[in-house]
């Protein structure tokens, strides 16, 4: 019971001390989509939908942080998804936030295979890990699988990586290897990789950290049983 109490205090601080470093991706989206208006460029039906989506998913974010400071369900109930719009969707807004990452590939079920999640939640896990990706290289690959045990998400960049020895410190919050991973992209709060992980702890799943097969980065992914 101590240890339970003590590890939900700890998630709580760590949740509302990420605030402003998960509101900063749609917030970015929103800035770049407003500074291509103008009066001789109104923005069509699609721009307008995206945007109203990026307020919504602030809205959300929001509500649920201040659900977790009074102690309420994290991130609302868990809801069947369809997986691959799932991912779809991640990406695109990604793309339009103006980072460079890409699906690569999409394995197994068919486009309506679904997944058990909550949504807000295991989005902002996958956005942190994109996000981790493109500050720390130039760019990023996305690859997800669906089996019938599992439902696997992995990001994979083109940075230095994490030394392997290093790897369980990274996903402790507060922590930053910036030093050793890039020094030329600035410093944020040390949170990204340990909300994805605590995010996949509470959905039964974990974070998985490895090197990048492909672009000789670091592979982050997320494992969450179906």
């Amino acid at each position: 019971m101590r240890n339970r109490i003590e590890r939900q205090n700890e998630q709580r601080k760590m949740m509302l001390s990420g605030i402003s470093h998960d509101l900063r991706t749609p917030l970015t989206r929103l800035r770049l989509g407003l500074s291509m208006l103008g009066p001789d460029l109104p923005p069509d039906r699609d721009e307008i939908a995206d945007m109203e989506r990026d307020v919504a998913e602030m809205g959300k974010m929001i509500d649920a942080f201040l659900d977790l400071a009074r102690g309420d369900a994290q991130d609302g109930e868990a809801e069947a998804l369809p997986a691959r719009e799932f991912v779809d969707e991640i990406v695109s807004d990604a793309l339009r936030g103006g980072q460079r990452v890409r699906l690569v590939r999409f394995e197994g079920g068919a486009d309506d295979g679904r997944i058990v999640a909550r949504p807000q939640a295991l989005r902002r896990a996958v956005e942190n890990l994109i996000g981790n990706a493109v500050r720390y290289g130039t760019r990023a690959e996305v690859e997800a699988a669906l089996t019938p045990r599992s439902f696997r998400i992995a990001v994979e960049d083109d940075g230095p990586g994490i030394p392997p020895e290093r790897r369980d410190e990274a996903i402790r919050p507060f922590v930053r290897l910036d030093a050793a991973r890039n020094q030329d992209r600035g410093q944020g709060a040390g949170l990204g990789l340990a909300i994805a992980a605590d995010i996949a702890r509470t959905h039964g799943g974990e974070l998985r950290l490895s090197d990048g097969a492909r672009l000789g980065g670091l592979r982050a992914e997320i494992v969450i049983p179906r």
